[in-house]
């Protein structure tokens, strides 16, 4: 579990840096490097890359453009907007094209021997599921709270509150789901 959320840290981290640095074009230009080299790193190291972070190297590769020529547009007012609507799309790209981008994570943590398990694949199906509910709702209340529909305490508030219901999710299905496991192996 901590190997997990750590890997997914890391495809966070050109997020965390790009939008902490001004001027925006800099922060972007920053944020396509790391995911860049996230990119190449998966690449060498796994085989494969998380579908979040092939998402993130074309976002902030449209971003750095977008802020080198609409300077007056400010991105950065929209960073939970752009965050949930990336990971959303992430999620539901991932469910698409059937490699759940919970699986992606759980292949670099979890030993070979269950990843072949049919509910190894069906348990992060239906985490990704979760997940892409959650980003989704979180999508739709950072749209509300840029619009001014709600307040900042509570837009924000809302915005964060459906992670800790895919927090939960995570933390929950993987044990049981190797519980099932073992106890179909006798």
């Amino acid at each position: 579990m901590i190997q997990t959320l750590f890997w997914i840290f890391v495809d966070l981290i050109p997020f965390f840096v790009a939008f902490s640095v001004e001027p925006p074009t800099l922060g972007f230009a920053i944020g396509f490097v790391l995911a860049v080299l996230i990119y190449l790193f998966q690449k060498k190291r796994f085989g494969e890359v998380t579908t979040i972070i092939t998402i993130k190297v074309f976002y902030f590769f449209c971003g750095f453009w977008i802020a080198l020529l609409l300077p007056s547009f400010h991105l950065f007012d929209f960073t939970q907007l752009f965050m949930y609507g990336i990971l959303t799309l992430a999620s539901v790209v991932s469910l698409v094209t059937k490699k759940p981008f919970t699986l992606q994570y759980a292949k670099k943590v979890v030993p070979v021997e269950f990843t072949t398990n049919r509910l190894f694949f069906v348990s992060n199906f239906w985490l990704t599921v979760i997940w892409a509910a959650a980003f989704a709702l979180s999508l739709i209340c950072s749209v509300l709270y840029a619009m001014k529909l709600v307040s900042g305490d509570i837009g924000v508030t809302l915005v964060h509150v459906w992670n800790l219901i895919g927090l939960a999710a995570t933390i929950l299905v993987r044990p049981i789901a190797k519980r099932i496991y073992l106890n179909k192996q006798g």
